[in-house]
This record gives C-alpha cells, sequence and structure tokens, in this order.
C-alpha cells in the first residue's frame, strides 16, 4: 500500500513539476550552465507574478536603432497595462549564454494573454498617431519609410549616395588650376551636401562639408560651393515618406571629387 501511495505522490511531483512551465515553452531548452538566461528568466518571473508584464524592442548594440513612435507607443502601452523597455546586446558572445532571455519570456506571456497580433496592432496605432503628430515637421530621412531621392534617380538604397548626381556633377564641373587632385582611393575629397526636401519633391541646398586630406584644396570650398550650387537640380526630387504619406526631410548626399 505504502508502494502504490509513493508511486502515485511521485507522479503527482513529476506533473506538476512539468505544469509549472509553459506548454511549448523555450524555457524547457534552457540548459543549467546558461546562467545569463536563468537570470533574466528568473528577473521577468518575479515582474510577471506581481502582473508586470513589459513590450521589448531590440534596437541594437553598435548601432542603436530606436522608434521614432517610441513616446506614443509608451503611452498606449500604459493604456493596455503594459511597460516598454529598449533591449541591447553585448557585441562580447559568451559560449553557451544566452541573451535576452527576458524579453523572450515576456513576449510568451503577452501572447498567451493578448494574442500574437496584439502588440503588432498597437506599434500599427503609435506609428500612426507619431505620424499625425508631425506631419507637417521635417523628418530625419534614415526614420523615413522611404529616403527622398534625387530627380531620375531609382536606387532607392538606404545610403547617402546618389550615382545620378555624381555623374551629372561629374560630366559639368569645372575644376580650378590650383585644385590638387587626390593620388589614390585612400586619400579623402568629397563635400557632403545638405538639403531640405519638401512634400512635393523641392529641394533646397542648406549646407556643404568639405572633407579635404589635402589641405589646400580647402581654400576653394566658396568656389566648389558656387559650381554645385549651379549643377545640383532642386525640383522634380521623389520625397520621403512615412506609412506611405510625403513628408518634410532633410537628406544628406556625398559627391566624391576627382
Amino acid at each position: 500500500m505504502k508502494t502504490i501511495f509513493y508511486s502515485f505522490l511521485c507522479l503527482t511531483l513529476i506533473s506538476c513539476k512539468f505544469e509549472s512551465k509553459p506548454k511549448g515553452s523555450f524555457i524547457e531548452s534552457i540548459k543549467q550552465e546558461d546562467t545569463t538566461c536563468l537570470k533574466e528568466i528568473s528577473e521577468a518571473e518575479k515582474e510577471i507574478k506581481k502582473g508586470k508584464l513589459t513590450y521589448c524592442h531590440y534596437s541594437g548594440n553598435i548601432y542603436n536603432h530606436y522608434l521614432r513612435y517610441e513616446k506614443e507607443l509608451i503611452e498606449i502601452l500604459k493604456e493596455n497595462n503594459l511597460e516598454f523597455r529598449n533591449e541591447g546586446s553585448s557585441c562580447i558572445v559568451y559560449e553557451n549564454q544566452t541573451e535576452n532571455c527576458y524579453c523572450k519570456l515576456m513576449d510568451e506571456k503577452i501572447n498567451q494573454k493578448y494574442g500574437k497580433k496584439f502588440v503588432d496592432s498597437l506599434l500599427n496605432v503609435a506609428d500612426e498617431k507619431y505620424l499625425n503628430k508631425h506631419i507637417n515637421d521635417t523628418m530625419y530621412y534614415a526614420k523615413c519609410d522611404r529616403r527622398p531621392n534625387y530627380p531620375n534617380d531609382k536606387d532607392d538604397s538606404e545610403d547617402e549616395y546618389s550615382e545620378v548626381m555624381q555623374k551629372e556633377i561629374d560630366a559639368a564641373i569645372n575644376y580650378p588650376k590650383d585644385y590638387i587632385k587626390r593620388p589614390n582611393y585612400n586619400v579623402s575629397s568629397f563635400v557632403d551636401i545638405s538639403f531640405f526636401v519638401d512634400k512635393e519633391g523641392n529641394a533646397k541646398i542648406t549646407y556643404f562639408s568639405f572633407n579635404f586630406d589635402i589641405k589646400t584644396n580647402h581654400k576653394l570650398e566658396k568656389y566648389f560651393e558656387s559650381e554645385l550650387k549651379k549643377i545640383i537640380k532642386t525640383d522634380e526630387w521623389k520625397p520621403a515618406q512615412m506609412r506611405k504619406r510625403n513628408v518634410n526631410s532633410n537628406m544628406v548626399l556625398r559627391y566624391g571629387f576627382e
């Protein structure tokens, strides 16, 4: 009789231990030596027991990528009893150690409680709210869904270079006699040109930033400013867009000298 009782008790304990973990949770595969992950899970579990759930946005490590609508999202999350957290990661990878387990567990719990599409719907509402609030502001080009583009340039790459503009300037610019060409590509000789581009695609040059490794070329900056203003097109740009709506924005394009 005692044997049957102890067997039943043992099976009950095993069953309870198994049910304490969420079904299909990543927690089941965590190894004991993964102390980084276990520590983060412990932190998350303490907060979950207190009724606190947190949405995490992964912002990167070396380069941080923050949400343009972070402020609006925090407000909306609070209305739904959720917290917000920017989560980064280390540049150093340690063997058998897993980062971001706090956020992974929080994501699991939020999905279990609200459904997998709930947070996405909040992100969408927050972004729309941000855009409506700032629709007439000048947007930072890197935060736009589509950056402004130089006339007739169909390359939508997320960089600060326009092959069309480079070729147009190359074909039209006049170099003064005292300009010294760079001897190789290891020597810098370029200018970053800042623009304001409105919703209709009208551009205006706002600033020139020259970089010449050959110091004597710096005396030619005003000359080159005048030349570039004659050549660079300021009409019929493709304006920046957010959520498929045209917005005012800034933009920086680089021109490389000979």
